[in-house]
């Protein structure tokens, strides 16, 4: 069944050189990115705040910046974690990169350094749909309480998670059978942190530690049908003692089909409060615990992806290919989440950074349209690993400096001026070297 709208007109509110749909870490990364590259730039947020998963969500610690002790994302997202410890809401010290971060402190740093490098922010804003020809974009359409709007647009990239911009656009995306399952995060106050300080240690081999005998006796609880999927747990200090933040919720859900991902945010509220209760009468660390927060939305991992100029692979995450578009790198542990059990698959440690291409954030068939963040092309193992926050940073980066040099000097996505790009992202502190390859240099 289908209804017929009546034609209207949109009023054109304003042009802007670089559209940014989605203030995530990626989001927000790209926007200041391509400020400060010269473009007058629109960052657009459906929430009233930016920060993405790790601010609505309460995703932490962000992962990750450094790996064998060598740091391998600087830039834009190292000048936003370290604005935020400053502010002491992000832990910089640990050596594996995986720095935990105050979701109130990210909101205030991240909001501070866009207006600074002046962008125009535009929240309590949704993204509808697009004027588009061909793969070139010329408005953005959005809807807010003054109704539907649009903005002319030079470049727009493409945060949104989900590839909203590109499917909007007609161009070309892939959603799996079976995506990575949602996670409900929560924040919990009256513990004794004193006599969990064993599993506030720093990741080893980029694993995070576990409680063994916490996990254990969920896992019975689990088989008896008592307590619901779980994941971990994983159980971070969250600044102040009695203080923490978990990650033990999962379940397999869709967040691109709102009736399914309505029914996974009911659900995952409900088993909050169940494995809450579990938790302080099975535990004596929990024994007075108490919700303090919980993410104001469900975490989510993975929906759709574009289909890029090049698909990012294992092989690529595994053995560094010395790209010649590299724009940003990785190397968080190949980690994929199961929804229907409580351990992890494939899992994979990586001991160096890779690689990842411009290519990969590019649509096929995209004439001004990038993207950043998790919608970009990977298989299933590359997307086990490049999926986490702080590589998603490092490509905002990328995309959004790629986008204002195309406005600036009339290049197309198709056809991108990849040795300005990079010489201009290693003047903002970028790091996008080959140290890490011994191979000759890989076309995309």
């Amino acid at each position: 069944m289908f209804i017929e709208e009546p034609p209207r007109t949109t009023s054109v509110v304003g042009d802007y050189d670089v559209v940014v749909v989605g203030g995530g870490p990626a989001g927000v990364i790209a926007a200041i990115a391509a400020a400060r590259t010269g473009a007058r730039t629109l960052l657009i947020e459906r929430y009233g705040f930016v920060g993405g998963m790790a601010a609505s969500a309460l995703v932490t610690p962000i992962s990750e910046f450094r790996v064998g002790g060598r740091q391998h994302i600087g830039g834009i997202p190292l000048e936003l974690m370290r604005r935020a410890a400053e502010l002491g809401g992000a832990e910089l010290d640990r050596d594996s990169g995986n720095w935990p971060v105050n979701d109130e402190i990210l909101k205030l740093a991240a909001q501070r350094l866009l207006l600074e490098s002046g962008v125009t922010l535009l929240l309590h804003t949704w993204f509808a749909d697009v004027v588009a020809e061909r793969g070139h974009v010329s408005h953005v359409i959005l809807q807010n309480k003054t109704g539907r709007v649009a903005y002319g647009c030079g470049v727009v990239v493409d945060c949104s998670g989900d590839a909203d911009v590109v499917r909007a656009a007609a161009l070309p995306t892939t959603k799996g059978d079976v995506l990575q399952p949602a996670t409900l995060w929560f924040q919990l106050g009256g513990v004794d942190t004193d006599a969990l300080e064993y599993v506030f240690g720093d990741a080893v081999d980029g694993i995070l530690p576990v409680s063994a005998s916490i996990r254990a006796r969920l896992a019975d609880l689990h088989a008896a049908g008592e307590v619901p999927l779980f994941g971990g747990p994983w159980i971070n200090r969250f600044f102040h003692d009695g203080l923490v933040s978990i990650n033990v919720l999962r379940e397999s859900t869709d967040a691109s089909d709102p009736e399914r991902f309505s029914t996974t945010e009911t659900n995952l509220r409900e088993k909050m409060h169940l494995i809450i209760e579990v938790m302080r009468r099975e535990f004596p660390e929990f024994r007075h615990a108490w919700l303090a927060k919980s993410g104001i939305q469900t975490g989510v991992r993975e929906t759709y992806h574009i289909v890029g100029r090049y698909e990012l692979t294992k092989d690529d995450v595994i053995n560094p290919k010395a790209f010649q578009d590299t724009v940003a790198k990785g190397a968080h542990t190949i980690d994929i989440h199961r929804g229907h059990s409580i351990d992890q698959d494939d899992f994979v440690i990586l001991r160096q950074p890779y690689n990842v291409p411009l290519g990969c954030l590019i649509p096929q068939g995209s004439v001004n349209v990038i993207t950043a963040g998790r919608t970009l092309c990977a298989d299933g193992p590359g997307f086990g690993s490049v999926r986490v926050m702080a590589t998603c940073m490092a490509m905002g980066q990328g995309a959004g400096t790629a986008a204002a040099l195309a406005v600036e000097h009339g290049f197309s996505m198709s056809d991108p001026d990849v040795g300005l790009l990079r010489q201009t992202l290693i003047a903002q502190n970028a790091i996008v070297d080959f140290d890490n390859v011994s191979t000759t240099a890989v076309e995309t």
